[in-house]
């Protein structure tokens, strides 16, 4: 079998380039529904071989040879633009005479929430649908980084599987923290944790997720509803009990998404303990390529980067979050 080089994550934010973008049509090949989140993989090598943990795809409601058809008519214009997606993963595909490591697929997860990802949940393999990617920029790995801890708040993990397989292969130990309001809405399976995060001789959440559990990364799952075996109360407030442990706290690297008032939290948890903090935006955007400038980001020493351009991930230092929308 063939052997691939392993793409490192860039050192520093200034050294993320925009990739080459494919703008074309894709096969879904897996699809996989868990109560109201749905994950979708494409057989699309341009954009699997060369995207990077946090970026993301525009995926078009085209219907494209579907039997089931997207209804414009009558639908205001941001019910048909296009979606945007982090790729939650990249996959080799190995099958018939692939024999690549290099990846063929991509993945995405999302929460199923209105027209949009309602008609997304409904497709079914083999189905063609546009897309394009990929999209921003991403992630990158501090040259003193020497372990990462993952935080994400519900549909927030869902650029986390791929950016912990990247660390994983470079080498970082690669921790996720999950918070949810109750069991129900955790996007992954809880299951019991290996090697559980440990405080005083007691896990901090019996329960990790197996989505990361499977690869070797530790896990633990915070319930803003308590809930016997979970850490009772935020995810942030997860990682201040974690962090409490550790004796030594110089490279770690916090990589954060989720909900606004969630990313505000931890954003000031990292800034008052001195730790580098990374966040992966979410915004409404139009185009995703920085031509209707609708997903402005404030930034505090003044005006507005974009995340579709200038992330969706930033360090949480330069952002405004006064000005940050809650939505």
């Amino acid at each position: 079998m063939s052997q691939v080089a392993v793409r490192a994550l860039p050192v520093a934010s200034g050294q993320r380039e925009l990739t080459k973008i494919f703008s074309g049509v894709a096969k879904i090949v897996a699809k996989e529904r868990y109560r109201n989140f749905c994950r979708l993989t494409f057989r699309c090598p341009e954009i699997a071989g060369r995207a990077l943990p946090g970026q993301f795809v525009n995926l078009y409601l085209d219907g494209l040879r579907s039997e089931t058809e997207f209804e414009r008519l009558g639908l205001p214009m941001a019910a048909i633009l296009p979606r945007p997606f982090s790729i939650a993963k990249t996959v080799p595909l190995r099958k018939g005479e692939i024999q690549s490591d290099t990846p063929q697929a991509l993945s995405v997860l999302f929460e199923i929430r209105g027209i949009g990802t309602n008609w997304l949940a409904q497709l079914t393999t083999d189905v063609p649908v546009r897309i394009a990617g990929p999209l921003g920029k991403g992630f990158w790995l501090p040259e003193e980084a020497k372990v990462a801890v993952m935080v994400a708040g519900g549909i927030g993990v869902a650029p986390f599987p791929f950016l912990a397989e990247k660390l994983k292969r470079q080498g970082i130990e690669t921790i996720l923290l999950l918070g949810a309001q109750t069991k129900e809405k955790l996007p992954f399976d809880p299951v019991r944790a290996e090697y559980p995060l440990m405080r005083n001789g007691r896990p901090l959440s019996y329960w990790g997720v197996d989505e990361f559990e499977s690869i070797g990364v530790r896990s633990a799952i915070a319930l803003d509803k308590p809930e016997e075996g979970f850490f009772a109360g935020t995810v942030v407030q997860l990682l201040e009990a974690w962090l409490s442990t550790q004796k030594e706290r110089n490279g770690i690297v916090i990589y954060g998404c989720g909900p606004i008032p969630m990313l505000k939290a931890l954003a000031k948890f990292a800034s008052a303990n001195n730790l580098h903090c990374q966040v992966s935006l979410e915004e409404r955007m139009g185009c995703g390529v920085g031509i209707c400038f609708g997903c402005s980001i404030p930034i505090k020493d003044g005006g507005y980067k974009l995340c579709c351009l200038d992330g969706p991930v930033f360090d949480a230092s330069e952002v405004d979050w006064e000005a940050m929308r809650n939505a």
